[in-house]
This record gives C-alpha cells, sequence and structure tokens, in this order.
C-alpha cells in the first residue's frame, strides 16, 4: 500500500453517535453521515449535527436516515417518514410523503437524480418518480426482487440491504441488486432486464454486496461463498475473482483500489485483483466504505466514529500506521538516529535499512550481526570515502567497537575504545583531507587510523562535548552540556584552535549556516537564535513570537529558504526571509508531540527526516499541498442577542445586518469547508473600517461582538495556512447598528427647540427676577438709609442734644463758682462723649464690607470682649465659627450684633458679679446662633429695670431673631438669627 496515513472523525470531533450507515459526498463539498439519532454534516474540520426542531419545517426531526440523492440545490436524505428534501440555502429540511398513494408504508430511499427527477424506491421495491420542479410523483414501475422484510438498520439476517443499494448506471439504467439476482430497469426503455441469467452461475450463490466503477462500467458482486464476479461491457461479460473469500461485504471500487471485508478482514487491492493488503485487526468492525473524489477511504469503525485512509500519506510522512513488523518498532521504540547509505536508503537506528521510494524496511546486514550490536547504536556516513561507521553498544564491561562498512555494505575494519577512560560517545563528523573528529564526554579525539588508538585534541579541554557542528572556512561549533557553544578553527597542519564563544550562558545545541544569507540559525533550550555573520544576536524564535516548542532538538536548513526545527511540540519552519513561522501537528502527520536529539539528517537529495518517540517523519520541501477542494467560509449561524437570525436569503448569503440599537450583542459562526485541508487552514476575522490587523479565530467557537456601540462595523473573514502565511479574504458581512433615539439627528432638533425655547424663557424670568432684585436692593438701600438715620436721630441726637444742656449748665455752675458741681457735669459730658463715639463707630463698622480681616464680625466680638473685660478680672472664652463673617452681611445685622453683645458684656460688668463668661456665635442649618453666658448671681426676671433687656429684645425683633434668656445659676442670653431671609 506504502505511505498511507489514517485519520478518524470521533464523537470527540462533534459526531452524534459513533456508528453511521450512510454516507454521501455532495457538490456542495460536504460529507453527509447518518446516524441512528441525527444527521451529520462534515465540512473537512467540524461536524454540524441536524437534531434541533428549528431545521425542520412543519416536520418531525430525522433520525435514521437511508440514502442520499442531490439535484444540485437540494439534498434528498430517504427515511421511514418519507422523502427529506434538505434546502442548501435555507438549511432546512421539509417532509414529502412520497408514497402515500401507493403503499401503507411511508418508506422512501432515494436512488438518484435524472431527467429533473429524483429516483426512489421502498421495502415493496415500488419504483417512484419525484418531479422535482413539478413536485409530481410517478409510480414507474413494479421491480420483480423479493421484498425487504425490513429497512431498520438492527434487522440483520447476515444480509444487509444497505450494501446492495440501487443505483445508476452510465448507459441510464437503474440497477437493482437483490440477494439473488440483479435487475436492471432502462429509464428510456422502459424496460426490465436481468443480467445475470445469461451466466450459468450457482443457484446457491448468495449476493452480499454490489459496487459499480462507472469509469470502466463494471459491477462488482460480492457474494457469500463464492468470491468476487465482475460484471463488465454493459452487463455482457462475468469474471470470478477471489472464490477462495468467503462472505464479501461492503465492496467499494474507484481509478485504481478494490476495497471489501471478508470475514472480519479488511482488504485492500489494486483493480486487477493481484496485489492486495489484508488487514486482520484494528479494522473488524468496518462497514459502510466509500471513496471521496481524491481517492480516500472512508469507512465505519462500528461505534468508533468514522475512518479516513489517506494512500498519498500525510504531508510529513510517517510510519506511524504502518502495520509492518519492523515499522511497528519505530513506533515501540521511537527513532533518535539517521544515517544515508550509499543507495540512498536510511540507515535506521544502526539496526534497519528504510527505502522511501517503496515504502519498505528490512535489517541492515543480518548475517553480520556477529560483528556488532545494532540496537539503538549510532552511525555515520563519510560522504569523501563513502564508508559507513556504526558504534556498536557495550560488548562487555568498558570495551567499545567502531564496525567500518565500505561502500557496498561489506566489513572494512573495526576500531575499540574504552568508554571508562574516554567516556561516553556523542558525535562524529568527517573531512576531506583531515581526520575524523569523535566526540566523547571527555573530550575530543583524532582517530590514528595506523595505531588504532584515539589521541586527544588538548589544545580543546572542554568536557562534555554534545555535537560538532561544521562551518565554513575550516570552522567548527562545538556545543557543550551545561556550557556555551565553543567556536574551533581548524589550521592547516590539523591543529585545533578556540577563537570565540557563541551565545554565552545560553545552553545551545545545533547551529545551521546560512552562507547566501550570511546569518546563522542556533538550537538551544530557549527557543531558536538568529545571528548575523559576526555572531551576534538578530533575534529570538520562541513562545512569545509563535514556535510552539521551544527546547530543540534537532535543526535542518532547507534548499528553499527555510529552517525546520524539531522540539517538545513538533515540528516548525522558519521563513529565514520573512521570518513567519509555521507550526506542523498531528493534523499535519508528525509522529507525535515529542522528538529526540541529533534525531535529524538532511539528505543528498534535499529530504529532512526528523526521529522522534514513535517513529520518524520524512518529506522533501518546499511544502506545496495540492488542493482538490476550493478552501470555502460559509456562515453557519448568526445569533443576535442570544437568539437565532433566520436571514429569507439564507443566513450564509447574509451581507448586511441592519439591527436596532438594543440589538447589539452579536454573534458570528463561521467555519471553513475544505474536505481535504480544512483542519490546517484558520480562520481570521477582522473589522475592516476599524482595524487592519487579522485576528484569529478559534475553530470551537464563534465570532462574540458584545455590547456595541451604534455604528457601522465591516466584519471580514478571511483564511490563512502554515505554508505561505498570506490572509484570503473571502467574505464581508456589513452591520449597521441604529443609534438610540438620544444620539439621533431628529431627536438633536427637538432638544434644540426645547433647549432653546427653555432659554428665551430663562433670560426673560432672570430679567423679571434681575428687575426685581434691583427693585428689592433700592428699597433694602432705602430701608437702610430709613434706619441709619433712625439711630443717628434716637442715638447721636438725643446724645447730643443731651451735651448742649450739660454744657449750658456746666457754664453757669462755672460763672457761679460752683466749680464741684460743675466738674460732675463736665465728667458726664466726657461719658456721653465717648459713648457717642463708640455708637459713631459701630455705625461706621457696620457699613463696611467684610473685605479686610481687621473689619470681620468676629475680630469686632473678640476686640469689645477685650475692651470691655480686659480690665477686669473676668476670665472670658470666645468661640466662634469664622465662617459666619462671610454670611451675614446686612450691616443692621451686624451692628445689632456688635450692640447686644456689648450691652450683655457691659450687664456681666457691672451686675453679675462673675468670674467667668463664655461668649459663642455659631450655625446651624437654619440659623445663625449668639450666645452669652455667665457664672454669676443671676437676677430675678420679674424685677428687671432699666432699657438694656429691653433694647436687646428690641434689636433682636429687628433680625427677625428669637431672644432666650435665663438666669438660674448665672445668666444666659441666647439669640437665634435666621440663615435664610426673604
Amino acid at each position: 500500500m506504502g505511505n498511507y496515513s489514517v485519520t478518524k472523525i470521533t464523537q470527540d470531533d462533534g459526531l452524534s453517535q459513533g456508528s453511521n450507515y450512510f454516507w454521501f459526498e455532495d457538490r456542495k463539498g460536504f460529507v453527509w453521515l447518518t446516524c441512528n439519532d441525527a444527521l451529520n454534516r462534515y465540512d473537512g474540520s467540524s461536524v454540524k449535527v441536524y437534531n434541533l426542531k428549528y431545521f425542520f419545517k412543519n416536520c418531525p426531526a430525522l433520525q435514521q436516515g437511508y440514502g442520499f440523492a442531490e439535484d444540485g440545490k437540494h439534498l434528498y436524505i430517504g427515511s421511514t417518514r418519507g422523502l427529506y428534501i434538505y434546502n442548501y440555502q435555507l438549511d432546512e429540511f421539509i417532509l414529502v410523503d412520497i408514497y402515500k398513494k401507493f403503499s401503507k408504508n411511508k418508506t422512501a430511499i432515494p436512488i438518484g437524480f435524472a431527467d429533473g427527477r429524483i429516483w426512489l424506491f421502498n421495502e415493496a421495491y415500488q419504483l417512484v418518480s419525484f418531479d422535482v420542479t413539478t413536485k409530481k410523483i410517478t409510480l414507474e414501475a413494479q421491480i420483480p426482487i423479493e421484498p425487504l422484510k425490513s429497512v431498520h438498520i438492527y434487522y440483520n439476517d447476515g444480509n444487509v440491504f444497505y450494501f446492495r443499494m440501487p443505483f445508476l448506471d452510465k448507459h441510464r439504467n437503474i440497477c437493482f441488486i437483490g440477494t439473488k439476482d440483479v435487475v436492471t430497469y432502462g429509464l428510456d426503455s422502459k424496460k426490465i432486464n436481468f443480467p445475470l441469467h445469461q451466466f450459468n452461475t450457482d443457484p446457491a450463490v448468495i449476493l452480499q454486496s454490489a459496487a459499480y466503477d462507472e469509469k470502466e462500467d463494471a459491477l462488482y458482486l460480492g457474494t457469500a461463498d463464492h468470491g468476487l464476479f465482475v460484471l463488465k461491457n454493459h452487463y455482457q461479460t462475468m469474471d470470478e475473482r477471489q472464490k477462495s473469500l468467503k462472505r464479501i461485504g461492503g465492496v467499494t471500487v474507484n481509478e485504481d483500489k478494490i476495497v471489501f471485508m471478508s470475514n472480519r478482514t479488511l482488504f485492500i487491492f489494486d483493480k486487477e485483483l493481484k496485489k492486495g493488503s489484508p488487514f486482520h485487526t484494528n479494522f473488524e468492525r468496518a462497514f459502510n466504505f466509500r471513496f471521496d473524489q481524491i481517492g480516500r477511504l472512508w469507512f465505519c469503525d462500528d461505534g468508533q466514529g468514522e475512518i479516513i485512509i489517506d494512500f498519498r500519506g500525510a504531508m510529513l510522512k510517517n510510519t506511524t500506521d504502518a502495520t509492518d513488523s519492523l515499522m511497528m518498532s519505530f513506533r515501540q521504540r521511537g527513532v533518535s538516529d539517521f544515517t544515508e547509505l550509499p543507495d540512498h536508503s536510511i540507515l535506521i537506528n544502526s539496526s534497519a535499512v528504510f527505502n522511501p521510494e517503496k515504502f519498505s524496511v528490512k535489517k541492515f546486514a543480518p548475517d553480520r550481526s556477529s560483528y556488532y550490536t545494532n540496537s539503538r547504536g549510532r552511525s555515520y556516513s563519510n560522504p569523501y570515502t563513502r564508508e559507513i561507521w556504526m558504534f556498536e553498544n557495550s560488548t562487555s564491561d568498558h570495551q567499545y567497537k567502531i564496525i567500518v562498512f565500505d561502500e557496498n555494505l561489506k566489513l572494512r575494519t573495526s576500531y575499540t575504545f574504552d568508554n571508562g577512560d574516554m567516556g561516553k560517545h556523542q558525535h562524529m563528523v568527517n573531512f576531506k583531507d583531515s581526520p575524523s573528529v569523535f566526540s566523547f564526554s571527555t573530550g575530543l579525539y583524532l582517530l590514528n587510523t595506523i595505531t588504532g588508538k584515539f589521541e586527544k585534541i588538548k589544545s580543546i579541554p572542554d568536557q562534555n562535548p554534545f555535537y560538532i557542528n561544521i562551518l565554513s572556512d575550516k570552522r567548527m561549533a562545538i556545543s557543550y552540556l551545561n556550557s556555551d557553544m565553543t567556536l574551533v578553527k581548524r589550521d592547516d597542519k590539523n591543529g585545533y584552535k578556540v577563537i570565540g564563544r557563541i551565545l554565552p550562558k545560553v545552553q545551545s545545541f545545533y547551529i545551521q549556516e546560512d552562507v547566501k544569507n550570511s546569518q546563522y540559525w542556533v538550537g538551544t533550550n530557549q527557543g531558536v537564535y538568529l545571528l548575523d555573520k559576526d555572531f551576534r544576536k538578530v533575534k529570538i524564535f520562541d513562545s512569545n513570537n509563535g514556535l510552539a516548542g521551544t527546547y530543540i532538538y534537532g535543526i535542518l536548513l532547507d534548499d528553499f529558504g527555510k529552517l525546520w526545527c524539531s522540539h517538545q511540540r513538533g515540528l516548525s519552519s522558519i521563513d529565514t526571509r520573512t521570518h513567519i513561522i509555521s507550526n506542523y501537528d498531528k493534523e499535519d502527520g508528525i509522529q507525535y508531540w515529542d522528538f529526540n536529539n541529533r534525531g535529524f539528517l538532511k539528505t543528498s537529495d534535499g529530504v529532512l527526516y526528523f526521529g522522534g518517540v514513535k517513529g520518524f517523519n520524512y518529506f522533501k520541501p518546499p511544502l506545496k499541498p495540492s488542493s482538490f477542494y476550493r478552501p470555502e467560509i460559509y456562515i453557519d449561524e448568526v445569533l443576535i442577542n442570544n437568539r437565532r437570525y433566520v436571514s429569507p436569503k439564507g443566513i450564509n448569503f447574509l451581507k448586511e445586518l441592519n439591527l436596532k440599537y438594543d440589538e447589539n450583542n452579536i454573534s458570528i459562526r463561521a467555519l471553513i469547508k475544505d474536505l481535504e485541508h480544512g483542519s490546517q487552514r484558520s480562520m481570521m476575522y477582522r473589522i475592516r473600517n476599524i482595524d487592519q490587523v487579522w485576528k484569529k479565530m478559534s475553530r470551537k467557537t464563534p465570532l462574540n461582538l458584545n455590547s456595541l456601540a451604534p455604528g457601522i462595523y465591516e466584519i471580514e473573514f478571511g483564511i490563512t495556512d502554515k505554508f505561505t502565511g498570506k490572509v484570503l479574504s473571502q467574505k464581508l458581512i456589513k452591520i449597521s447598528i441604529d443609534k438610540v433615539f438620544y444620539q439621533t439627528f431628529l431627536f438633536w432638533i427637538i432638544l434644540g427647540s426645547l433647549f432653546s425655547g427653555a432659554l428665551i424663557l430663562l433670560v426673560s424670568r432672570w430679567e423679571f427676577i434681575k428687575q426685581k432684585n434691583e427693585f428689592k436692593e433700592k428699597m433694602a438701600l432705602e430701608s437702610q438709609r430709613n434706619k441709619i438715620t433712625a439711630d443717628l436721630h434716637d442715638d447721636i441726637g438725643s446724645t447730643l442734644s443731651s451735651l448742649q444742656i450739660n454744657s449750658m449748665v456746666a457754664g453757669e455752675l462755672i460763672d457761679k463758682q460752683k466749680i464741684q458741681d460743675a466738674q460732675k457735669v463736665l465728667r458726664n459730658i466726657e461719658d456721653q462723649s465717648r459713648k457717642l463715639s463708640e455708637n459713631m463707630s459701630d455705625i461706621v463698622w457696620s457699613l463696611k464690607p467684610n473685605n479686610d480681616s481687621l473689619m470681620t464680625l468676629s475680630t469686632r466680638i473678640r476686640n469689645i470682649a477685650s475692651e470691655i473685660l480686659g480690665n477686669t478680672d473676668i476670665d472670658y472664652k470666645i468661640n466662634i465659627d469664622e465662617s459666619i463673617d462671610n454670611e451675614i452681611v446686612d450691616f443692621s445685622i451686624k451692628k445689632n450684633i456688635i450692640l447686644i453683645t456689648k450691652e450683655a458684656l457691659n450687664n456681666v460688668v457691672k451686675y453679675s458679679k462673675s468670674d467667668q463668661v463664655s461668649i459663642d456665635l455659631k450655625k446651624n442649618e437654619s440659623h445663625h446662633i449668639l450666645q452669652i453666658k455667665d457664672q454669676g448671681i443671676g437676677f430675678d426676671l420679674s424685677e428687671i429695670k432699666g432699657n438694656g433687656i429691653g433694647n436687646m429684645k428690641k434689636r433682636t425683633l429687628e433680625m427677625n431673631g428669637i431672644f432666650e434668656l435665663e438666669s438660674q445659676n448665672g445668666t444666659r442670653i441666647k439669640i437665634l438669627i435666621p440663615r435664610f431671609r426673604d
């Protein structure tokens, strides 16, 4: 069979069930599978299960389907309820009762499409046509074949009907296969024929399976006990082949292969049935065999899912699916060593020879096994002598042997070395004009082929050399375990000198020299380093910029500008010009995730080999996979606010979405349809009118756009692959989300009109209030003038009159020489003058603004207290909220507060006999509060005489305030002045 690959589609990939009974590849690029519970559709990377009610229009959901046909626009699936018709555009099904007029049973199984009609049959083999345009149903013929007892999948008498499904041949006949006969119905002649009747077949022949090769016009019939019948030339000739095979079921054919099951063994033959590959294990439960358009074999592994065998092999060819015992040993033991032999075959693990052209393997020189042990040893090819040097494993204690074969693989000579003295062998390199260099754990050595002794290179004293990398200009880059890579130069006398270190403090293993671009690529335990011609770092490739694995096991430069590296996460390539990284995984055919150190080789014809823990990969760059199927992006589902969106033209034809402002949570499931390379392609998207950067989409999750602001979003979908890195744009959806009403132009017109009207109203109101306030200010000013006038008249006028009278009295007393009496009068004049001056000062102060800190209300109260109480033995405390200074601006209120304070303090000095007094001016939410309290003897409120208390009450009333007086255990005067006044 050559190199082939096996892939599986299982329930882990989305299949509704592990068993399927009918397979169909349509013209749209989908594969359809019928399971017991639902219809499944596969696009090359994902499975869609049709089990939800909204896919079925006014009909029950399809569970087990029976057969397929198509007409380009619709897919037709048979069932026991009738014919299900799938509309590709709308992604929905309808159900038609085909046999309603002809049978009590509703079963309808499609055969194919011809003459604008779908042709069907039922259990009774009634042939019916369904016109896809007019919907006319016609009973065409009764086929003379024993009726089916049941079409149920589980009805199994050892000969199931779906291995013998009818088909349309190239001569416009419908061919029916029963268990005992073959019947054809001519679409043109309307005649029924029996092709097998012309041959003398054994009456005991039981037909079990059938397959038609349209290109060769050949019908293959599998029998229970008579092998395989092949009818050709329009059923006119018949050959009996493979007569020894029994119970041949599930036959299928293509251009070069015939596949069938026989007694639980899978057989894959060439078309001549001469060369065959039996699979006695792994596929015992296989059935329902079909070839797709590119020659891959599909079949159901009952209960496990669908298996696909690609006879071309994986893109990264491998031996993981081989059944040869030697190849299976690679999977069991791994591969860590390759050597190209003179005939270009590959020596693997020093034990087996692999022929890539024939995909075959054989033991290496089994007749010479007495000379060496070839299990997992290391071998080297000398391209200059064409010799093969093989390092065997230990033969006794510390003695190891090196076997040298000539180009004909004949034993030429051998050498021994002591592992105890030299340590473990690591590597070997050959030169054209100088001795080979060997690395052991104790250092580097040259082999004296005359004496057979190894001589240590003392100029390179470092221990644990790991790998010797040959560079240009007689240089070598030697990697060490737990040490820097060393750059060594060889002189003309085969002497070696250390000339530098490469990547200090980095564990480096391998280096590849890119002579064309004058740069170096180094594989390390931290990724791949790119160095310039002077070994200076240019760039690091690791997980931060897309390299799948960072512990490098091997690197190779191919002939097409790419560096390949193996690591703990598969294989990767780096384009040496663009630096685009491509990672290869199991979908591409890697033998397993983990590879082996030093297990890599580039052959003379450019084929690359990489060995790993479960085998090896080999391929010849450049990797440019051919593609039969055109990759296509299709929209599978759109959700708006978590509700399925239904497009009248079909969701895949959606180009524009116009949504309301609150329909701004959108989920788009976009998928790639490519039955050949779907799993190797990646979906990309971008919002084109916002961001030009492409972003990768997950295969399993849709594109979710949540809480989108009003506006236009151009969602563009593209496809990329790991070979080119380019994005091919394929689909564009324009999403338009309306603005909220308050964000629309109309709203702003209405709002502007309302605002303008309100502004006019406010301006008019403001003018009115302004005029009103000006009037109030004038009235207040007039009131203040009247108050000032009254104060001047009452206080100052009366005092001046009193001064005038007292002056006259004093003058008369002086004239009468009554000096003592005159002095009393003069002292009275002095007191009145002082009081007059104070009153004038208070009036003037109350009229001044509070801009000057020395003129504030709080400062004035402190000054008054100091003037009145400063020369007494009374201790006083003042607590004033100084923010009140800026709140009380009315001069009459300020004047009244000062006068009340003076009056109260004078009373304390004159009458209280107190040694303490407190003055508080505070505020609450509604009032300014003035409180003056002493610790004196108090007085009887009923015996109040004089105008002091009365004046304080009067002044409080002028401020619309509240006057409170208490005289128990001292006297407390409390004035509440409103903070806000009309």
